[in-house]
């Protein structure tokens, strides 16, 4: 193959790949939260998490994110989820390609950041939790400043509803794989601010 092919094709190739990490496309799922109704402390007795998708890398794809077997919610690049839950233990899982989890302890009216990072997968992306435990909080926080709040809409419930069993199959298909790794995610309760 001549040189001047070869190397057109790699340019192409490379703004092509260019083009689908900076795309980000929104989640039917949910909606834009307007500025006076977001959620920016937990309510009384409660904890907060907000989960955080700061990068457009594999934009295209969505990732799903749940608390045990229960819907929580859909981050696209540039967005996040409040999500207003019980204080105790949870095990937070996020769906692309495969099933990826987080521990977390959360204490009463405390709130919690945990980002959601694109990896590379084999047909479309993976997704992994970073907990912002520590002197990571300040970055958690930046992230969710830096994104626009989303809410679950009727479209993502009944989404959530339609998918329950193959969600369900890949929980079953990861979360062995997880609980026997030594460097699980957690998001520690002193973390909480």
């Amino acid at each position: 193959m001549p040189k001047q092919t070869i190397a057109a094709r790699t340019g192409v190739l490379t703004v092509a790949l260019a083009l689908m990490s900076a795309c980000s496309i929104r989640s039917p799922h949910m909606t834009p939260v307007a500025s006076g109704a977001q959620i920016v402390r937990p309510g009384e007795s409660s904890a907060l998490v907000f989960f955080t998708r700061p990068s457009s890398y594999g934009g295209a794809i969505q990732a799903t994110i749940y608390d045990g077997d229960t819907y929580i919610g859909t981050v696209s690049g540039g967005t996040h989820v409040a999500y207003e839950t019980t204080p105790g233990t949870h095990l937070f899982m996020v769906v692309g390609e495969s099933a990826d989890f987080m521990r977390a302890d959360l204490l009463p009216d405390k709130t919690y950041y945990a980002g959601v990072h694109a990896r590379m997968g084999v047909w479309k992306a993976r997704f992994s939790f970073v907990p912002f435990n520590g002197s990571d909080v300040k970055h958690g926080r930046d992230e969710v400043e830096d994104s626009r709040q989303v809410a679950v809409n009727d479209e993502g419930r009944r989404w959530a509803t339609q998918n329950a069993p193959s969600i369900a199959e890949k929980k079953r298909a990861y979360l062995p794989a997880w609980e026997r790794k030594s460097d699980q995610q957690t998001l520690h309760p002193d973390s909480g601010i």
